[in-house]
């Protein structure tokens, strides 16, 4: 019960707070046939924006090795621009290396993207991800920090980092939710500006 209360009062005052950038997260995962199937949906808000970025997330992934897997996902990005939504059609691979001890699950993860925007040529984008999570809880909660690693294939240039800290709660029978802190670096007119987002996340 104390963990269901802290996550809705962080959600309430998340959404409630508007100087404060958020997203709010849907994941699903099942199993079928050895493929895992996976879907997303993902809302972004930032103060100076707004409600300004959505997109929806659908693949499937499946082991090519002890501890590796790889996936293909088709990924729509939706962003607000001049009160438009400009669509992104964003398809990628990815493999996964998968590391489990005794106390810590690490995984790494490389993906490789696609995107394709109207009247615009085709990018490329390399994304490398390192992920720690506990095994083991603390008064029901289990914490993970992670850091991704952006490469413009186009450019030649790394130009985004993104690191995140957060932490789930465990045993709800609807799902997992998690809440996370998201630091963002990002590489634009040859200066690097920050960003953060808290995210509140819900797998089922």
């Amino acid at each position: 019960m104390t963990r269901f209360f802290i996550f809705t009062i962080l959600l309430i005052s998340s959404i409630a707070c508007q100087s404060m950038n958020h997203s709010e997260v849907i994941d699903v995962k099942r199993k079928a046939m050895g493929i895992k199937m996976s879907g997303q949906i993902d809302h972004r808000t930032t103060e100076e924006k707004g409600w300004h970025y959505r997109h929806y997330d659908i693949g499937g992934s499946f082991p090519i090795a002890k501890s590796w897997t790889a996936a293909i996902q088709y990924r729509s990005v939706y962003t607000l621009k001049n009160g438009d939504w400009v669509l992104e059609k964003r398809p990628h691979a990815q493999i996964q290396k998968t590391l489990n001890t005794s106390s810590v699950k690490w995984t790494i993860k490389s993906r490789q993207e696609y995107r394709i925007k109207d009247a615009k040529d085709p990018t490329f984008r390399n994304r490398v991800r390192i992920m720690a999570k506990s095994n083991s809880s603390w008064k029901k909660l289990k914490p993970y920090i992670g850091n991704e690693f952006f490469y413009d294939m186009d450019i030649n240039k790394y130009n985004k980092n993104r690191l995140l800290i957060g932490f789930d709660l465990t045993q709800f029978e609807f799902g997992t939710p998690s809440i996370a802190f998201r630091h963002i670096t990002a590489l634009a007119n040859d200066s690097w500006k920050t960003t953060y987002t808290m995210i509140f996340k819900i797998t089922f």
